[in-house]
């Protein structure tokens, strides 16, 4: 990631983290998520956000599209990943189809609630379709969606990248068959609850809370009130990690299992 200098500039807004609740909506969202919301943690990221209209910023130094603001949380941001980073990225191109029918035409329209698009250099769209909570990416390397139905051509090959990929395109073709995704699509991480609690850790330290605060907050009376380093080891080993796990994810926000 690309290290910039200077004054970050002001804090995101971030959860109480002394109340699980305001994490909740994150046991729900897709993993790509937890690469948002360390980022906008990042002092490099928010420098990169405050400088955006007067540096030379490059988003896919950060992996992403576009600069997405750092107080927006899930499941309120629209970050777009690169392609580079996120293998769940659908590539495809138009394809002169005239005999198509109407159900193998792509109409972004149908799908506005939940659209945003970054347009490149070369004119490539890059399309996020999500509602907060999952998220499909697909890219659009010839001709347009702005204009209407579209034939589209998507391109997945690659053992390591098809099984991403063909998620991917389940996810797209339930969303434009039904106009919504079955539970079985949407995302349901079984780590989110550790991942939540480095969140919590790192957000924690941000506002001056000490080792025991944190683990008397996340283990409540199992944790001693007096000589708890001795009476509480265990749990003082469990902040400990924490901790660093949570300075890991600050230093580095996108070397996590996110995009995996």
């Amino acid at each position: 990631m690309n290290g910039l200098g200077g004054d970050p500039g002001p804090a995101p807004q971030v959860p109480d983290w002394l109340l699980a609740s305001e994490y909740a909506v994150l046991l729900f969202a897709d993993r790509r998520s937890f690469a948002w919301e360390w980022l906008r943690r990042s002092a490099p990221y928010r420098a990169a956000w405050r400088d955006r209209e007067v540096g030379e910023i490059v988003p896919s130094d950060f992996g992403l599209m576009k600069l997405e603001d750092p107080d927006l949380a899930t499941p309120y941001a629209r970050p777009i990943w690169t392609p580079a980073l996120d293998p769940r990225v659908l590539r495809s191109t138009a394809a002169d189809d005239q005999s198509a029918s109407s159900a193998n035409l792509l109409d972004i329209r149908n799908f506005a609630e939940f659209v945003s698009v970054a347009v490149d250099e070369t004119n490539a769209e890059h399309w996020l379709l999500s509602d907060g909570h999952w998220v499909i990416r697909l890219d659009l390397h010839d001709g347009t969606l702005l204009g209407g139905p579209l034939f589209l051509d998507y391109q997945i090959g690659g053992l390591a990248d098809t099984g991403p990929k063909i998620s991917a395109l389940q996810q797209l073709v339930a969303l434009a068959t039904d106009g919504e995704l079955p539970t079985s699509l949407k995302p349901r991480e079984t780590r989110a609850p550790r991942w939540i609690l480095e969140l919590r850790t790192a957000d924690a330290i941000a506002t001056g809370a000490t080792q025991h605060e944190i683990a008397q907050a996340f283990f409540g009376s199992a944790v001693a009130s007096e000589r708890w380093r001795k009476e509480s080891s265990p749990y003082r080993s469990r902040v400990q990690r924490l901790v660093k796990a949570a300075q890991r994810r600050l230093a580095d926000p996108l070397c996590g299992p996110w995009f995996s």
